[in-house]
């Protein structure tokens, strides 16, 4: 299958099945912002998946891509994470943020003054995607604009690396906003920043401009940004975004799988069609997609799409689970429907 931005945009995408590939548990209520990868990308030949709980990174292993086992906690706090190889190794790239646990007596209040509790982005190297090496810090939310844009403190997240020639680009959210109705919280802005080597120096682009940011005239990102998984194709960059806008015929606020595209990586435009994907009515999905990773898997002609999203009980239960979506060509999905 070719892949360029205009195959992409022809691509027809179905859910795997109503339910999710991994559900919510008692003890993991919330499991969002999965990143995966294949069985021929992977150094073990399995299906591998990470995402983050209320508890930190959680890894999971699957020998199909639909049955997949937790294996364990690879980072406590940690969140949002993806990965990144080069040369044989694989690095895992995390927000971190270390917020204040409850306070219990004087010792507690003492030792959370020196806590150290700002959003920044680690990154730590694995040979097996099974033991990985103690992390670095590779971006302080303190260095970058607009990081604490209508917050108290700065906030960064969904951080992601994609190398263009010899320079390394980090894409991430910046800052986050509530929804008023609902309090879910999406990433007002959508920022890049650039290193000539992987563990950095990073510096915010453009002086830290957002690439992308909340546009109250834009039918589909009204209210946030939302995540933004970019993915570099033969052409230029497809961004599959979970965007929240004002559904002012349900009073309500909505999030949307939507596709961009740029030629450049830094450009980028909303491509003319409808949603890849929209809550439903009702079930496990139907309050917000909130997040996804996206990948192309040539011996099936078809793209995965693991998405995270959930159902609002109230302004503080929301469970998440993460479900399949799968991209085909329309005559290719014919023949194998």
């Amino acid at each position: 299958m070719t892949q360029t931005l205009s195959a992409f945009s022809r691509l027809s995408w179905y859910p795997f099945s109503e339910r999710p590939v991994i559900a919510s548990k008692w003890y993991m209520p919330a499991l969002g912002d999965p990143f995966f990868l294949f069985p021929e990308e992977s150094p073990d030949g399995k299906w591998h998946l990470f995402g983050h709980s209320w508890i930190g990174l959680e890894h999971f292993i699957s020998e199909n891509g639909i049955s997949w086992e937790p294996r364990k906690m690879v980072c406590f706090r940690g969140r949002s994470p993806s990965l990144f190889e080069e040369d044989g190794r694989w690095y895992l790239l995390y927000e971190k943020h270390d917020p204040d646990l409850p306070v219990f007596g004087k010792k507690r209040r003492a030792k959370r003054e020196k806590k150290i509790s700002r959003s920044r982005f680690e990154m730590a190297a694995s040979d097996d995607l099974l033991t990985f090496e103690e992390p670095v810090v590779i971006l302080d939310s303190a260095e970058i604009p607009l990081a604490a844009d209508g917050l108290a403190h700065p906030r960064v997240s969904r951080p992601q690396i994609i190398k263009v020639g010899e320079v390394y680009r980090l894409y991430y959210g910046i800052s986050h906003r509530m929804m008023i109705d609902t309090a879910q919280k999406g990433s007002r802005h959508f920022g890049m920043a650039t290193s000539t080597t992987l563990l950095g120096p990073y510096v915010p682009y453009n002086g830290g401009e957002p690439l992308l940011s909340a546009d109250a005239d834009d039918r589909w990102r009204s209210m946030a940004v939302g995540s933004i998984r970019v993915i570099a194709i033969e052409d230029g960059f497809v961004g599959l975004q979970c965007a929240y806008g004002w559904d002012a015929e349900k009073g309500k606020s909505v999030s949307h799988l939507i596709q961009l595209e740029s030629v450049d990586g830094i450009e980028w435009k909303t491509v003319a069609r409808r949603p890849l994907l929209s809550s439903p009515a009702q079930g496990w999905a139907s309050s917000y997609i909130v997040s996804c990773d996206v990948n192309y898997k040539a011996s099936e002609a078809c793209w995965y799409c693991y998405y995270s999203a959930n159902r609002r009980i109230n302004r503080i239960l929301a469970p998440e689970s993460i479900g399949l979506l799968l991209g085909k060509e329309p005559a290719l999905r014919r023949l194998t429907v």
